[in-house]
């Protein structure tokens, strides 16, 4: 099996209620790098033509690649594969945090679920046994709930993806959620697990990714993570907040819908720089193996604009749709 893989993934028939573990081909995995890479491969192969996104027979992969769950800089994100509900076409969307890792832990370089259960169910892969257990308790709950519960019935350490009230009712560009508001956000990839009344994916993982000479890994890390967090000082203090105001202004992010320009039609801008928003900001967080830590937590909203303590900084696409836009 090539190096950076567990070399299973776990097929999922909740139709069936089937579990059955399959080999990763090293060809396959060597042809299609990454979790985008080997989940196209695999839908192009086994996902039926014509088949509706929300039906039994669409296919939903979570999928890790080579650098997931090593020292790699950044080695944090999966990516999900299906047709999607929102285009009717490929659907993929990816996210970091500490779900891809966890599943590596556990054992899966992927996984893949089709059918449909007659009830709300989630799956968890406990140290590479899998599972399916009932999730009427959890369906209606947001993803945050849906979290917070898994891990006082399962113990602190398990990691899941998960759907909200979104994707239960199927909204076409409902996201898939973990680490308490990480987002694989496009495609509507939601609204599949829930056709599929898959409410999680919930791991526990305590293993280690094989690597082919693990000290030079380290290696490279040491050497390389000082050139990373010094050419990009300001996307760890600010994350992806610091371009929403240049962006306004020089036209790469919508002032009215693309209709306006940004000096003139959205005069105030600077409202949106980033020293602003990193003011009100309590905590910064990281990815898995990231070394920036882009992320952050702010403080509650007050007087018109309300919003608890601990929410995330908004990133730029929220202050761009919500800003300039």
């Amino acid at each position: 099996m090539a190096r950076g893989y567990s070399g299973k993934m776990l097929w999922v028939d909740l139709s069936k209620k089937e579990l059955r573990d399959e080999s990763m081909d090293e060809e396959l995995c060597r042809k299609f790098l990454g979790g985008y890479g080997i989940g196209s491969r695999i839908l192009y192969d086994r996902l039926k033509s014509g088949v509706d996104p929300l039906s039994p027979d669409n296919v939903i992969g979570i999928i890790t690649g080579p650098l997931t769950g090593t020292p790699a800089i950044g080695g944090s994100r999966y990516t999900i594969v299906g047709k999607s509900p929102l285009t009717g076409g490929w659907g993929d969307a990816n996210s970091g945090g500490y779900f891809g890792p966890s599943l590596k832990f556990a054992g899966y370089d992927a996984v893949f679920v089709t059918g449909v259960s007659e009830n709300p169910v989630y799956l968890y892969i406990n140290d590479g046994h899998p599972e399916l257990f009932d999730a009427i308790h959890l369906w209606g709950g947001d993803s945050y709930e849906t979290e917070d519960i898994l891990n006082s019935e399962l113990g602190q350490g398990v990691k899941a993806v998960s759907i909200g009230q979104a994707g239960e009712k199927m909204v076409r560009f409902a996201a898939i959620m973990n680490d308490h508001g990480r987002a694989a956000g496009r495609s509507g990839l939601g609204a599949v697990m829930g056709s599929k009344k898959l409410k999680a994916i919930v791991v526990r993982g305590r293993g280690e990714v094989p690597l082919f000479d693990s000290q030079r890994v380290k290696d490279l890390r040491k050497k390389y993570q000082p050139l990373l967090t010094n050419t990009i000082e300001w996307l760890k203090i600010h994350g992806t907040a610091f371009v929403a105001a240049p962006s306004a202004h020089s036209g790469d992010s919508p002032v009215k819908n693309w209709k306006g320009v940004g000096f003139l039609d959205f005069p105030d801008v600077e409202a949106l720089r980033a020293e602003n928003i990193t003011a009100l900001r309590t905590k910064k967080y990281a990815c898995y193996g990231c070394p920036i830590g882009c992320g952050a937590q702010m403080k509650a909203g007050t007087d018109e604009y309300q919003y608890e303590a601990g929410c995330h900084r908004p990133e730029y696409e929220t202050l761009a749709m919500m800003g300039s836009n």
